[in-house]
């Protein structure tokens, strides 16, 4: 018969085996079958083994430990580290702790705070991976002091990626976030963009999508971005067959829910249609959005405005390129409108030659030619207002903002691939995924306001890399940092941040 042994130790943990009894010659013996590992939870046979934590059942034998007996517990490491990665945790907890967004994180799961900060640490700080390698870094990393109550085992991970995967739970952290950005009054101006998130799981939202040509399977993630300061500050969701003209109101009717009045908007051009456009003008929103050459009001301006466009009396500079700006007065469903019809220099010199050379290879006629050269170089942005040709290209090409945020998402943030099986696991992914970018952005915006030629010199990512290099030392009462190398020192110098000489673990940020 088979039973299971716990053996107590001196420093207070528990380890169990598993033993069998038989009779040998009349006489009862035992004989040990196979080391169950460290007990976690005595009552509900679970143990941890080499990382992995597991339930065993008699006459069955190691399965997945159940949601429902999940402990809430940290699971301690069998072997305590000496030596851990310190910098890079360290600063990002000062700075963040700094960021008015803070205690929204914080608040989000206020009974397992430590679990959230450590992923979202793990997503910024580690060199990218599935969760399932969260807990081997964070036994490394300083964030095992500074988050000592995080479980990090792949079963509380998918619990917790569930949790926060709820709709009750993200209604709560984007009202408590933007709370903080915007307070009671918020007005701001917005960027909408969206991006494919490919995966093969099999949930209800992941669809064929055809993008601009390029076919997967996919779900399409939506971003609000403040135009101002380049903030993420929303995020949601659609099928990857449901195309982004469809998704605007949608998406500006939730911001207002939260309290975010929509000062103007800044589109791309997915997401123009006279639906769209009349949707705005009754809501009283400025907007701004490039026109798709398909659409009829970019046709009908184009017609006649094309020939005299490259000349000298539309000609701005921005920065180092030449670009030609016609002002037309339109009507977009009977709402005035203005449609700026533009060539970029640059590209028109880029495509001028190449075109040429294709058609004499290609012999073909003159005529055709002659009108895809007019339209070399040449794009189309609609307004709502009238806006000078000086501030035009600098309003609109603050869009870049929302590439730059989704490549910190992407990147940065660890959003790819997907390695979750149900849709609210793939929210509480995307949740984690928002907030590390939101961290990761307002960082790269302080740092391109500082001046110093040090600044200049660093991103993100250098600065986490050169940080990570700064180990600290794992005593009885204290932690101690080790003496910082020279880049390490600017970085704080930059950032006006300074190193104790030693930690007290009783005193680490719960």
């Amino acid at each position: 018969m088979a039973y299971i042994h716990y053996d107590h130790k001196s420093n207070g943990a528990v380890y169990a085996s598993l033993y069998e009894s038989f009779r040998d010659k009349g006489k009862v013996k035992t004989r040990r079958l196979e080391n169950l590992g460290r007990v976690i939870d005595k009552e509900n046979n679970i143990f941890c083994q080499k990382g992995i934590t597991y339930q065993y059942v008699l006459g069955e034998g190691r399965r997945e430990v159940p949601l429902s007996v999940l402990p809430s517990e940290p699971v301690i490491p069998e072997t305590e580290k000496l030596i851990l990665d310190f910098g890079d945790a360290w600063f990002l907890m000062e700075y963040l702790s700094r960021q008015p967004f803070y205690n929204s994180i914080r608040n989000t799961l206020p009974g397992e705070s430590d679990t959230l900060l450590a992923l979202i640490f793990y997503r910024l700080l580690s060199d990218k991976g599935a969760f399932c390698h969260a807990r081997i870094w964070y036994e490394g990393n300083y964030s095992y002091l500074a988050f000592p109550h995080a479980n990090l085992t792949g079963q509380n991970i998918s619990r917790v990626l569930k949790k926060l995967g709820s709709e009750e739970i993200q209604r709560h952290f984007f009202e408590d976030y933007m709370s903080s950005i915007y307070g009671d009054d918020g007005v701001a101006g917005i960027l909408v963009d969206s991006t494919g998130v490919p995966n093969a799981t099999k949930m209800d939202i992941t669809q064929l999508s055809n993008h601009n040509g390029d076919i997967s399977r996919e779900v399409r993630l939506i971003y609000v971005i403040d135009c101002d300061n380049g903030m993420p500050i929303y995020f949601r969701y659609v099928a990857g067959n449901i195309i982004d003209v469809s998704t605007l109101i949608t998406t500006i009717s939730e911001l207002e829910q939260y309290g975010v009045s929509v000062s103007h908007a800044i589109l791309d051009a997915g997401y123009y249609s006279e639906k769209n456009a009349v949707e705005l003008f009754e809501s009283g929103i400025p907007f701004m959005t490039r026109l798709a050459p398909d659409k009829t009001v970019f046709k009908d301006t184009a017609t006649g405005n094309l020939d005299d466009l490259m000349s000298q009396k539309y000609a701005h500079r921005y920065g180092e390129r030449l670009v030609f700006i016609k002002k037309i007065p339109v009507s977009v469903c009977e709402h005035e409108a203005y449609v700026y019809l533009c060539i970029d220099g640059d590209m028109y010199l880029m495509q001028h030659k190449k075109t040429f050379l294709r058609a004499l290879d290609g012999k073909k006629d003159f005529d055709g030619t002659d009108a895809a050269v007019k339209r070399l170089g040449v794009f189309a942005i609609l307004t709502s207002e009238e806006i000078s040709e000086d501030r035009l290209l600098p309003m609109y090409y603050t869009r870049q903002q929302a590439e730059q945020v989704f490549d910190i998402t992407k990147n940065y943030a660890d959003l790819l691939p997907i390695r979750v099986q149900s849709e609210e696991a793939f929210a509480g992914h995307l949740l984690v995924c928002f907030i590390a970018t939101a961290i990761m952005q307002k960082l790269q915006q302080e740092l391109l306001k500082r001046r110093s030629r040090k600044a200049k010199m660093l991103n993100p990512e250098s600065i986490l890399a050169y940080l990570r290099n700064q180990k600290c030392k794992v005593y009885k009462n204290y932690a101690i940092p080790q003496e910082p190398r020279k880049e390490v020192n600017a970085i704080y110098d930059i950032f006006k941040v300074q190193v104790p000489c030693k930690i007290p673990l009783t005193t680490v940020e719960m």
